[in-house]
């Protein structure tokens, strides 16, 4: 598929590749584009099936905190 020009809709042609570095910086300062890539997070790791789950068992017993436990703070207080 030959790529399209955005206003007319024709078929565009590439005459020339540029790969020097110092002409391609040069045109990126001129349009306002960076000049260092945009950083790429990694990808994740592959879908795991739910039984291939394993539970983190570190050998503490696992204690969910009630309103009791927790300290009343007063926001009001100087």
């Amino acid at each position: 598929m030959p790529l399209a020009c955005t206003n007319c809709r024709g078929d565009i042609c590439l005459i020339n590749f540029i790969t020097q570095p110092m002409p391609i910086r040069k045109i990126l300062e001129h349009l306002g584009e960076p000049l260092e890539p945009p950083y790429v997070t990694p990808a994740r790791g592959p879908p795991v099936a739910r039984n291939d789950l394993v539970p983190a068992d570190d050998g503490h017993s696992r204690h969910q905190a009630t309103p009791e436990d927790t300290p009343m703070i007063d926001i009001h207080q100087r």
